[in-house]
């Protein structure tokens, strides 16, 4: 009888453990997932004389060592770190990391 208790037990202990595991997975998932919000969001264009930059509704940036490389005329959110006045105008972005946008819509 005693076994049949420890059983029942350590099973239920088993379950609690599982349920809160899987609770704490799922919240850090959610998390991971949320992330950081992207420094700018726009459409990418050619700056003169070899730069590409990126408009945005807060102004024009230019974005420094982004890779892979960026086509022109692509609606991007961009991650990275604001460093400063760019050498082709507006505030230069050391860029860590970007991915095309479909919350934009860029002009052909």
């Amino acid at each position: 009888m005693a076994a049949r208790h420890w059983l029942t037990l350590t099973l239920a202990l088993c379950g609690t453990v599982a349920v809160a595991g899987a609770e704490a997975a799922a919240k850090k998932a959610k998390a991971i997932a949320k992330g950081p919000a992207p420094i700018a969001r726009g459409c990418t264009y050619v700056q003169a004389p070899y730069c590409l930059g990126v408009a945005t509704s807060k102004g024009t940036y230019s974005l420094w060592d982004a890779k892979p490389w960026i086509p022109p005329g692509t609606a991007v959110e961009v991650w990275g770190k604001a460093t400063g006045p760019g050498m082709c105008g507006g505030t230069a972005i050391q860029v860590t990391s970007w991915k095309a946008s479909k919350n934009v819509k860029c002009k052909a």
